[in-house]
């Protein structure tokens, strides 16, 4: 509805009229407008044979059991499998027996295959550390540390940082737990020797952040290693824990 002035125009008396849309607004053939608006609906490309519809309708979630979601291309297999023993149907039988066989036999092929590279690898890293050690060089740039990689009944487990960003952090956490336990046992034993409250509160405050700290580890890492990797803080946190130790317990 367009609003009409006090001098009467806006209401086409003056032959002017005032809310028809502009020319250099208006969308020409073939212009999107606002096209970094709301994105339309996705358009599903129509199957194009039968094996595509089936394909599609076997996508599809059918039904859940004890390990989550089902798809109808695996509701499919046990169905057949069940009806063929059902049935004693030893040809259909043998044939997804054979196949099941098969894709347990790729399985642990891949899997040798992936514990094999790691086995390699491992060795030849622990290898290079343990020179550039004995030479006093600085260690290799590699992330996992070798340390680091634990291989067992054929599983691979990381118990240390695999990238740049992690290994930051976890100099960072054990820097604060090295300086914190070392604070505790100063303060603990300042508390055995004086019996003060005010020194009893100080002990509860570090225990209580120490706790904070330690859940921050992961499960299976130790914050105590000190293996020879690029932890630019180890020195920092060895060297501030003898100062620590050498200053003692100072009162508030």
């Amino acid at each position: 509805m367009t609003k009409k002035r006090k001098d009467g125009s806006g209401d086409g008396s003056d032959g002017r009229r005032h809310n028809v849309t502009p020319e250099h607004g208006k969308i020409k053939p073939g212009e999107i407008k606002n096209k970094w608006g709301r994105a339309g609906k996705p358009k599903i490309s129509p199957a194009t044979s039968m094996d595509d519809l089936f394909w599609e309708e076997a996508c599809r979630i059918v039904s859940n059991d004890s390990n989550g979601p089902v798809d109808a291309k695996k509701r499919l297999v046990q169905e057949e499998f069940l009806a063929a023993l059902k049935d004693q149907d030893s040809s259909v039988r043998a044939r997804l027996i054979a196949q099941l066989h098969d894709i347990a036999a790729r399985i642990a092929q891949q899997k040798n295959e992936f514990c094999t590279f790691f086995i390699e690898a491992k060795a030849q890293l622990s290898e290079q550390f343990y020179l550039a050690q004995k030479l006093g060089r600085s260690p290799p740039n590699v992330l996992p540390h070798p340390d680091h990689v634990t291989i067992t009944q054929g599983e691979v487990e990381f118990h240390g940082p695999t990238d740049e960003r992690g290994r930051a952090a976890w100099e960072m956490i054990k820097t604060a737990i090295r300086v914190a336990a070392c604070t505790h046992e100063i303060i603990r034993d300042e508390f055995r020797r004086t019996g003060c409250p005010i020194v009893q509160q100080q002990l509860k405050w570090i225990e209580k952040h120490r706790r904070w700290l330690m859940r921050k580890v992961p499960k299976g890492w130790n914050w105590r290693e000190e293996i020879y990797s690029r932890d630019s803080s180890l020195d920092f946190a060895k060297q501030l824990v003898r100062d620590l130790k050498e200053i003692g317990y100072v009162a508030p």
